[in-house]
This record gives structure tokens, C-alpha cells and sequence, in this order.
């Protein structure tokens, strides 16, 4: 008797340990509906999910996606880092802050924050990105114009500087934005990674040996097509 009523009891438990997986959001669907274009449909959920999911890291990790104010997406990237630094989206945040400083030319930050993802999660894809900015690649003082060459004329070296201009969790958006590129007669070539089960698409285009080149072919690709992009070493 004893022996049938501890089994009911660990099924039981395994139920309710079941039930309460599967309450967990998708958040990995709702970013992928992002990526679809359906932001909207996803935004109107947002505050259903923050108030059934209160504190929820996943949960503000899409907040942080869905706010249009990179400053205010940062700071609460940088508190699921902070409040909840062992849970999986924790890599993921602060893979958004180093790409946040870097749009925004503090290279320094954005070191320090791929130099914390190798620290405090080795075993994340992302810790195998690129080499952080360091003294040697900042810019120099005074610079010189670069003008955005097409394919036909832009030299390849086997080592180097790439610029990229976006990382997708679906293929299709990732060959999307590769072909819009291509036809502007741009090198593109998509690279993935996978971080606990999850891929991440990212659209590299073009090379160059420094640093310099790639950061003022960065600035030319936010005039020409309007998309915010960093610099990554290969």
C-alpha cells in the first residue's frame, strides 16, 4: 500500500513538473514571428505575458526585442544579465548589448561585454564570435573616406574584417537579406551558430583587412539601406 501510494505520489509530481514546462512562454516562436514581420501581433501579446509571466527573463528578453529605443532595450538586456545571469537567455542578452556598443561606437563596452560572455558562458556560441574590438582596431584620429566598392572590385584576403548586418533565427530571413545584398553586387555569405539548441542566421558582407575600411563600409550600409550593422573579425 505504502509502495502504490509513493508511486502515485512521484506521478503526481512529475505532472505538475510537466504542467509547469509547458506554461513556460515559446519565446523562440514570438522572435521568429518578429522576424516575419508580425511584430505587431506579438506586441499585442506582450502585456498579457508580463503580467502572467512577472520577472519572467524570456519573457523581458522580448520586451528588450520589441522596444524601439536602443538605450532602454539595453537597460533591460543589461538587467536580465544582471538578475538572472544562469538562465539561457542571459548570453543572449548580453550577445545584444556587445552588438548595442558597438552600433554606437563604444567599442570599449562592447569588448568588455564579449570579453564577459568567454567569462561566464563558455559554452555558449557565442563565445566563439569574432575577437572583440581592441586598442589595435580603434580608429584612428584623423580618417579617410572609404567609398563602398562592389564585388567585382573589392580585394579578398584570408584574414580579416567583415561587416555584419544581421543574425536571424529562421534561414529564409537570413537569405533574404544575403540576396538583397547580392543584387546590390555585394559579397555576402551567411554564418550560423547554435547556442543551447537555438540558431542564429548572421549575414556577413564583404572583407577587408582593417578594421578601419570595414567600420566606414558600416557607415555607408546605414546610409544606403538603413540597417544598423557591426564589424566582426574572421
Amino acid at each position: 500500500m505504502n509502495t502504490r501510494m509513493t508511486i502515485m505520489a512521484l506521478c503526481v509530481g512529475v505532472s505538475l513538473a510537466s504542467a509547469q514546462t509547458s506554461n513556460e512562454p515559446n519565446i523562440q516562436r514570438r522572435l521568429e514571428m518578429i522576424e516575419k514581420g508580425q511584430a505587431e501581433a506579438v506586441r499585442a501579446e506582450l502585456s498579457t505575458l508580463m503580467t502572467t509571466y512577472q520577472n519572467n527573463p524570456g519573457v523581458m528578453y522580448l520586451q528588450a526585442v520589441l522596444t524601439t529605443d536602443g538605450a532602454e532595450a539595453a537597460k533591460i538586456y543589461q538587467s536580465i544579465v544582471d538578475n538572472f545571469p544562469r538562465n539561457e537567455w542571459g548570453d543572449d542578452a548580453l550577445y545584444k548589448l556587445y552588438q548595442y556598443y558597438s552600433v554606437i561606437g563604444l567599442y570599449k563596452t562592447a569588448e568588455q561585454k564579449l570579453v564577459q560572455i568567454r567569462q561566464e558562458y563558455p559554452f555558449s556560441a557565442y563565445a566563439s564570435e569574432a575577437d572583440p574590438v581592441g586598442e589595435k582596431k580603434q580608429l584612428p584620429k584623423e580618417e579617410k573616406p572609404v567609398n563602398v566598392k562592389p564585388q567585382s572590385s573589392v580585394q579578398k584576403f584570408a584574414t580579416g574584417f567583415t561587416v555584419q548586418v544581421g543574425a536571424f533565427s529562421t534561414m529564409q530571413n537570413a537569405e533574404e537579406l544575403k540576396s538583397r545584398f547580392e543584387k546590390e553586387q555585394f559579397t555576402s555569405n551567411i554564418f550560423t551558430i547554435v547556442s543551447k539548441g537555438k540558431k542564429l542566421h548572421k549575414v556577413w558582407v564583404e572583407e577587408f583587412q582593417t578594421y578601419d575600411e570595414a567600420k566606414k563600409f558600416s557607415g555607408q550600409i546605414k546610409t544606403k539601406f538603413g540597417l544598423a550593422s557591426i564589424v566582426v573579425s574572421r
